[in-house]
């Protein structure tokens, strides 16, 4: 999903061809069970870098970084469906109009349509490195973007590629750009950690 990369067509880019796991309600309502038994550092700071007399956490933060970080797994899920049903219209209700990945996705998927093609497996997902709230309506979010192998195969079932699994950081911008609005995914991009 970088950026820059994200006006390559489908065939240059096996992140923006992803199959989706079907959006889970029971997820969402399981959401607080799996935050405290997961260890996927969420609004964690590595603690070689905290001076001793750093104060904790409050739980409205908290609360606001587990909003944001559910809320960037059901984007991708959305994400994830479209490509597997070949719909562009629902990225619409996920992606800000400005995100580079609104556009890229879309000539993937339409790419899919117009050859008619399917994908086979491939479903996303993330594990949270670190959230940080920049501004009321601003989260960044460091995560391993992880994909499962999938397949690429025409309407008779013939193979036409085969990409393997893969696992890349990524930081993902997340935005509500009215009080109206859920959180928005407005930018994804690949990460570099230069603290070694």
């Amino acid at each position: 999903m970088p950026n820059k990369d994200y006006k390559v067509p489908l065939r240059a880019s096996r992140r923006l061809i992803a199959q989706g796991v079907g959006a889970s309600m029971l997820l969402v309502a399981l959401v607080t069970v799996i935050l405290v038994t997961r260890q996927d550092n969420i609004g964690v700071t590595d603690s070689r870098r905290l001076p001793s007399s750093e104060t904790t956490t409050t739980s409205t933060e908290l609360d606001g970084r587990t909003v944001v970080v559910e809320r960037l797994k059901h984007i991708l899920r959305i994400r994830d469906q479209a490509f597997r049903d070949r719909n562009t219209a629902i990225l619409a209700d996920v992606y800000t109009v400005d995100c580079p990945c609104l556009e890229g996705d879309t000539n993937a998927i339409e790419e899919l349509v117009t050859n008619n093609y399917h994908i086979v497996g491939g479903a996303t997902s993330i594990r949270v490195r670190r959230v940080e709230q920049v501004s009321k309506r601003l989260w960044l979010v460091v995560a391993d973007f992880r994909s499962a192998p999938l397949r690429i195969e025409a309407i008779d079932k013939e193979l036409i590629r085969e990409e393997p699994a893969g696992d890349e950081l990524f930081q993902f911008a997340l935005s509500k750009p009215t009080e109206s609005t859920d959180w928005l995914l407005g930018r994804a991009t690949a990460y570099r950690n230069d603290s070694g």
